[in-house]
């Protein structure tokens, strides 16, 4: 969508769409019915909604009695409400009731969202009913729940026990590792981020297992700096393959880019890795693991290297796209992709990944399927001004390809490699005889060659859908 209006003369709106070379396309919009399409009167709205927050926030005021028990019905009532702000408000309140008063409600309770919220509340009001917190978990049923942030405050109220109450009982916490197993690795890279955090503190004995298989398969690398994180302080179910590729992953860890701290913060996950293993099993092989330096000052989002497929063209690829991405796409594979890729490098999609190129997570709203494809295979064939490059003549001769990053002095510092945002070439405004707008894109061609057929299709997918595992594109 690139412009709208609503004409005041024939009271129609007008679309626009497109931009840079994709599909335009005007559109006016009437309406033909009975209605009255007279300017409806404004209201602001909302006005009960925040009368019934603002209820339940007087409960947490100081020097308010406690709630009788018609008001505590409607602070437990209300930690369903389908408002976020009234959720909160109650949670909130309810946490400032006796417990006494309450938390036999949190048994019995068959609403998940209610029973969420109350165990969240339980966890912050009362270490000492971890135990019951536990055991009401393990009662619900995860895979059936389709809301993901459902999902997320489950494994919430369980991290909140577990960081509260400590580690339970031997036979709970048998119990709890047999419950969890059965949804580890769940659906999303956030659940299995929690998850993988609280596998670890219980020292299940898939943890390891588990874990590297996530850390191996993910793709971006936040992801898998998570899972790493995550490994750290575990010292049960190590085999030495597994110990030996967790170590790996710090040297490949070595090429990753971010802020100043990156470098550091990851030194501390690799002491920390260190320190858990145990002195007879620190062998000669994980000793020159530890040693080796990254081979390449390029990012790389992948374990196993990837081999050359074919030289993809558009004549190609065209056919697989007549009017979108078709069938039921793979989720996973494709934000594989996006890591094979090296897309994270530079862009950012769901949240994650570079940020000098544009953001990804919206490109539905401007590309199809085919303009997409065809802005990846030939990248330079519309560039936008907004990232485009510049070519630097030298009095010498040569030339500098790139982008102006800063200028100092009399110095341009142009960065020539996206994947590299933080390294720049210095070009003295002296030695300059022009700066003329580049043809090439600082995108590189040859993307997809490393991958398959069905490979690009859910790549393509993963970006439509702006990231989202819940999008219809994938097979549920």
């Amino acid at each position: 969508l690139t412009d709208l209006v609503v004409n005041p003369i024939d009271g129609a709106m007008y679309i626009a769409v497109g931009g840079r070379k994709v599909q335009s396309g005007l559109y006016r919009v009437t309406y033909v019915g009975e209605e009255s399409t007279k300017p409806a009167k404004s209201t602001s709205g909302g006005e009960s909604a925040r009368k019934r927050r603002q209820a339940l926030e007087k409960f947490v005021q100081k020097g308010v009695q406690p709630a009788n028990q018609n008001q505590l019905n409607k602070i437990w009532n209300s930690l369903g409400a389908k408002d976020r702000g009234i959720r909160h408000a109650a949670r909130v309140a309810l946490e400032k009731q006796p417990i006494r008063n309450w938390k036999k409600k949190l048994l019995p309770e068959k609403n998940p969202v209610i029973a969420s919220a109350a165990m969240i509340a339980l966890a912050r009001a009362d270490a000492k009913s971890s135990a019951d917190i536990l055991k009401k978990v393990m009662s619900l049923n995860y895979r059936n729940e389709k809301n993901w942030q459902q999902r997320i405050d489950l494994l919430r109220s369980i991290t909140l026990a577990l960081t509260r109450g400590g580690e339970p009982q031997p036979e709970q916490k048998k119990k709890l590792i047999s419950w969890l197993d059965r949804i580890y690795p769940a659906s999303t890279p956030e659940e299995n981020r929690d998850l993988s955090a609280i596998m670890q503190y219980l020292h299940a004995p898939s943890a390891a297992r588990k874990g590297m298989a996530l850390l191996k398969g993910a793709s971006g690398q936040e992801e898998q700096i998570g899972y790493a994180l995550n490994l750290r302080h575990l010292k049960t179910g190590w085999t030495s393959l597994l110990r030996e590729s967790y170590l790996k992953w710090f040297v490949r860890a070595g090429n990753f880019k971010g802020g100043a701290r990156l470098g550091n913060y990851l030194e501390g996950i690799k002491k920390d890795a260190v320190a858990s293993i145990p002195e007879d099993q620190m062998t000669e092989k994980l000793k020159r693991i530890l040693e080796t330096k990254p081979q390449s000052n390029d990012p790389q989002f992948t374990f196993e290297p990837l081999t050359f497929v074919k030289n993809w063209t558009m004549k190609d690829m065209s056919p697989w796209i007549p009017s979108g991405v078709p069938g039921k796409r793979d989720f996973k594979n494709g934000r594989q992709m996006f890591g094979a890729g090296s897309c994270y490098a530079c862009h950012r999609i769901g949240g994650e990944g570079g940020a000098v190129g544009p953001d990804l997570t919206s490109v539905s709203g401007k590309f199809g399927a085919y303009d997409l494809l065809e802005s990846i295979v030939d990248p330079g064939k519309e560039i936008s001004d907004q990232y485009g490059s510049s070519v630097f003549s030298l009095s010498d001769g040569s030339q500098v390809n790139g982008r102006i990053m800063n200028m100092r002095n009399n110095e341009y510092w142009v960065n020539t490699n996206m994947m590299q945002p933080s390294s720049v070439t210095k070009v003295k405004a002296e030695n300059l005889t022009s700066i003329e707008p580049s043809t090439l894109s600082m995108m590189p061609a040859g993307l997809l060659n490393t991958m398959e057929k069905d490979d690009i299709l859910d790549l393509i997918a993963y970006m439509m859908a702006g990231g989202k595992s819940d999008h219809e594109l994938f097979a549920r």
